[in-house]
């Protein structure tokens, strides 16, 4: 209030020194001012006075436009449970805040912490790299003979064929490791003949399939696929028919990988033998094989981390958020586990100067309805100095690109703001970043839990947009028309 009071106080003060000025005569050596038409005697060509409140309109328009704005927000506040918060910012301003340390359960939108521990932890620059190899080369006539075809995972949670990304919608990002590419790679490799057999590896994490801290329906639930260092398609199955069932007017759900090493390696097998490479012994998973002792035939990468991180944000992919947790921790702990990715995210946060108060994770994705965190670490991370502007470009456009594709259009958001946007079973959030007509970045934030009840997703949608004309509304203390010097016409 005291701040409020001081910005609103600034310029009468200003304006009562400005009057004490220019009833003083020329002592100072002011060219006289003639009052009745209020130019300066001379040569200026501007009607408006020298010290005028009209040259420096930001004192008066600012903070009325802050107070304009904070007075709408606290009308807004009312429809919303006292289970929420919202922060909005401008220029590492806080504008408004509402119970921006309460915790809460961010849902889906967890995976911009997710999305920014990475970051901090691996640079946005580093890639995934899946290792292929053998016991020897191949002879000049592509014959791989008395040795298996070892691929070892590296945690690439993007590879999949094209036969998965056609089942995906047109507005979610096509962002992948394309697994069809790898097995072209591998062809031309000379890989022609396979005495033994597809090998996949997956030391490099632990061999959970889910995440322990999730209850058992959760579990069963099917909402994400089997989790595990070599990962194909998300790790679900259904390649083999081509995912005939989740195709059509009624789909059947995708279905999680029993042993999705194994799966990998099957489905591996299958894409090489497509390209006429002859296999002699049934695909496999096998752990404890030295890599060091094979021959490296073949290395193939990933995306780089922002264009990883940019996929998961755009289409709210959980799978992988949960690798990106387990990788977390293998580069900060040795562990790749989700356990090792749980304890770093705290320290990474705390590291960087964010308040990590507040915060308890089950896991990477947000599906745990057991998850807490604040409206103040999300407006943190979004104006990180560092990554900030890297998690402004992964976000999707509202009105155009995926998750958000099909919401708040026809209002001021619509493709006018960047964000991940959620809402499932009373839990509400949006995190992004909006910019005004007047071309100012507004960071917001905002989390909602609601009681599961009829008509909570009503409220939730229009707490959006009235926050959308709110924030549509605010000048950010830009010159209001007619607050511009009076040019004298000749």
């Amino acid at each position: 209030m005291f701040q409020l009071l001081k910005r609103l106080l600034t310029p009468l003060l200003i304006l009562a020194i400005l009057i004490t000025l220019l009833n003083t005569k020329d002592r100072f050596g002011y060219e006289e001012i003639d009052v009745k038409t209020n130019q300066v005697i001379g040569t200026s060509e501007l009607a408006t006075p020298l010290f005028s409140l009209r040259r420096t309109p930001e004192l008066l328009t600012s903070p009325l436009a802050t107070q304009q704005l904070q007075e709408q927000l606290s009308e807004l506040n009312k429809l919303l449970p006292e289970t929420s918060c919202f922060s909005i910012a401008v220029n590492d301003e806080s504008l408004y805040n509402y119970q921006e340390e309460i915790p809460l359960n961010p849902g889906g939108s967890q995976k911009v912490i997710t999305a920014y521990a990475a970051l901090k932890q691996m640079g946005s620059d580093y890639q995934y790299e899946t290792i292929i190899s053998a016991d020897r080369e191949t002879d000049d006539d592509g014959n791989l003979l008395s040795s298996d075809l070892y691929v070892f995972g590296g945690g690439d949670p993007l590879i999949r064929t094209d036969a998965f990304m056609e089942l995906l919608p047109e507005s979610f990002s096509d962002i992948r490791t394309s697994a069809d590419e790898m097995a072209d790679l591998t062809v031309g490799m000379n890989i022609l003949f396979i005495q033994g057999a597809v090998v996949v590896n997956e030391s490099r994490y632990d061999e959970e399939r889910t995440i322990a801290g999730w209850g058992q329906e959760l579990k069963e639930s099917a909402n994400i696929g089997s989790l595990s260092a070599s990962l194909l398609d998300a790790g679900f199955d259904g390649l083999k028919q081509n995912y005939s069932q989740q195709r059509g007017e009624d789909p059947s759900p995708l279905v999680p990988s029993i042993n999705p090493a194994r799966s990998f390696a099957a489905n591996f097998d299958d894409l090489l033998e497509e390209r006429g490479v002859i296999i002699l012994r049934g695909a496999k998973e096998i752990n404890n094989v030295d890599q060091g002792s094979l021959v490296e035939l073949l290395s193939v990468k990933s995306p780089t981390l922002e264009q990883v991180v940019k996929q998961m944000l755009n289409n709210d992919d959980d799978v992988t958020a949960e690798m990106i947790l387990k990788e977390i921790g293998k580069s900060r702990t040795g562990q790749g586990s989700t356990g090792g990715g749980l304890v770093s995210i705290p320290e990474i946060l705390s590291a960087n100067d964010l308040p990590d108060s507040g915060l308890l994770l089950i896991d990477g994705s947000g599906l745990s309805t057991e998850n807490q965190a604040t409206c103040k670490i999300f407006q943190g991370i979004l104006q990180d100095s560092e990554y900030g502007e890297t998690l402004k470009e992964a976000l999707p456009l509202v009105g155009s690109e995926g998750i958000v594709s099909d919401i708040l259009m026809e209002t001021p958001f619509d493709l006018n703001l960047v964000a991940h946007s959620y809402f499932r079973n009373g839990r509400g959030a949006l995190v992004g970043i909006y910019t005004t007509p007047s071309g100012i970045d507004v960071y917001l934030s905002y989390l909602s839990n609601f009681n599961i009840e009829e008509g909570s997703e009503i409220t939730h949608q229009a707490f959006l947009v009235g926050l959308s004309q709110a924030l549509n509304d605010y000048t950010g203390g830009q010159p209001l028309e007619g607050m511009g010097p009076i040019t004298v016409s000749d």
